[in-house]
């Protein structure tokens, strides 16, 4: 009976259609992808070449080429053959396009080292889209009569496995059972497919689409599809659903009630979620399972690009294909890659970058007090609260002074975030009072005390905030950026300090004084 079911599925004319259709969307899929991560590799090598033409790269003292380019380019030729071995002496501008032409002159079409590798891991994904697709579009055979839907050994377990029904309700009950068993798992590898779609694309775009990528994937909707399936087996009707989720019922028992229908989409466009739902759901009845803090929730939410100047909607989402979904992403990222990886100039993204490293040391609300001061990024804030000219008078220095108090009362202030989280604990703030005593102060207060402490001489206050100045500075991103900021206003030169003041426009340089 095995093999005549078998040998009917295959001379199908119907199964034979759905199995090439299903195949050829497996391949078209990951052959896209390989092609596309072809091309943006050449893209961008060309990318970073004109970078180098236009942009210093190679500091002529001691510190050599810049470590933010190198992994730029390192990371769109790693697994590029070379023509050459790479020295490890110095090199110039010119010695670096040599190379970035050789490795561009060595991508190859699907043959690359890397490219091989992945076609070789997608292997498995492609094995999973075609099957997803046969049983989204023919169910394996299960067209005329139950045997053929039921006579695979792995089906009846998944599917009618464990149902013991009389001889007279099994032929179609048993049949309505596989039907939607099935059904629910098509859904799901529909919805998996697209969130794997979205997620690769999504790896393409940031030149991260490895084996991993591919493997994970393919077990990501495995795990979808049979865990979908198996829930429907515990819930199969709206009534248990109803029991577990607290709705009304929408169809009658035995046929497939339209919530699963929404539920398998739902498990396969948001990978794990099926997971999370019964996790979630049996969580409250088991006491072994570690739950969450959620006291401070609504204060510890994350910092949308929005609240960066020049960041809009469609821009947020161009970024947020890059992986940067929140200013804190924006703030550690490198402002070369996040340039030759999006269509934004490096002006741009050093002042986005700058912008978020601002809002992430001082919050957000202070952020945006600061704007309203002319301070927008971490840069504006440091050239501020920080002077280091030689030539100041004592009148300047009063007038950086004033400036500083001022920038520190904002820098002070209490913010929501600060009184809610104080509210909300049972820690309080611990200041002396006039006596000497300690007592316990709530957020306002400790601000006005913290800042009265570091005012007690115009000195003082302006070395305190200086001194706030220097740790919120060093860090290991700001300090990339920095000297990336620096080594473009060299190349800019003096001439970008100042505009020439126009009884100079069109004149001629001054002739150097003779030496004496």
């Amino acid at each position: 009976m095995q093999t005549e079911v078998a040998s009917q599925a295959i001379s199908d004319p119907s199964l034979a259609w759905t199995v090439v259709v299903a195949f050829a969307i497996s391949f078209i899929t990951v052959f896209a992808l390989i092609f596309g991560r072809y091309e943006i590799r050449l893209r961008r090598l060309r990318l970073i070449r004109d970078y180098v033409k236009t942009f210093p790269v190679i500091d002529l003292g001691e510190e050599g080429t810049s470590p933010s380019f190198e992994f730029v380019r390192s990371k769109y030729a790693a697994d590029v053959r070379s023509n050459g071995e790479r020295s490890d002496e110095p090199r110039s501008a010119e010695g670096i396009i040599r190379e970035i032409n050789d490795t561009i002159s060595q991508t190859r079409f699907f043959l690359n080292r890397g490219d091989l590798r992945l076609l070789v891991a997608a292997l498995p994904y492609m094995f999973v889209i075609s099957a997803g697709f046969i049983l989204a579009f023919s169910g394996f055979g299960c067209f005329e009569t139950a045997a053929t839907c039921l006579d695979g050994t792995t089906f009846n377990l998944l599917t009618v496995g464990g149902m013991k029904l009389s001889e007279q309700q099994a032929s179609a009950e048993l049949r309505q059972l596989a039907e939607n068993v099935l059904t629910v798992a098509a859904i799901t590898f529909v919805g998996a497919y697209l969130s794997s779609l979205l997620y690769l694309v999504q790896a393409l775009a940031v030149f991260d689409l490895n084996g991993y990528t591919m493997i994970r994937q393919a077990a990501m909707i495995v795990i979808s599809v049979l865990a979908s399936a198996t829930l429907y087996r515990v819930l199969p009707d709206s009534s248990a659903l109803q029991a577990v989720l607290s709705i009304e019922r929408t169809s009658p028992i035995g046929e497939l009630p339209a919530l699963w229908i929404l539920l398998g989409l739902a498990f396969g466009l948001l990978p794990g979620s099926v997971l999370q739902f019964i996790l979630v759901k049996i969580g409250t009845q088991i006491n072994w399972i570690k739950q969450s803090d959620n006291r401070f929730i609504d204060w510890t939410r994350v910092v949308p690009l929005d609240a960066i100047d020049g960041i809009d909607f469609f821009t947020r989402f161009r970024l947020e294909e890059c992986g940067i979904s929140d200013v804190q992403s924006l703030a550690t990222y490198n402002p070369i890659m996040l340039h030759i990886e999006t269509p934004y100039g490096i002006y741009q993204t050093v002042d986005w970058i700058a912008q978020a490293q601002l809002c992430c040391v001082v919050g957000l609300d202070r952020f945006l007090l600061l704007r309203q001061f002319n301070v927008r990024t971490i840069f504006d804030l440091e050239r501020a609260l920080k002077q280091n000219r030689k030539d100041e008078t004592e009148a300047d220095q009063k007038a950086i002074d004033a400036f500083d108090r001022i920038y520190a009362s904002v820098l002070f202030a209490p913010t929501g975030p600060m009184k809610h989280v104080q509210e909300k604990s049972t820690a309080k703030f611990l200041i002396p009072d006039a006596d000497g005593q300690i007592k316990e102060v709530d957020a306002k207060d400790f601000s006005i005390w913290a800042l009265t402490t570091i005012s007690e001489t115009k000195e003082m206050s302006s070395r305190a905030i200086e001194h706030l100045m220097d740790w919120i500075g060093d860090d290991l991103h700001v300090r990339r950026l920095r000297r990336l900021w620096n080594e473009i206003s060299g190349r800019l030169g003096q001439l970008s300090l100042e505009l020439t003041p126009d009884h100079k426009i069109g004149a001629k340089p001054d002739a150097p004084t003779p030496a004496d």
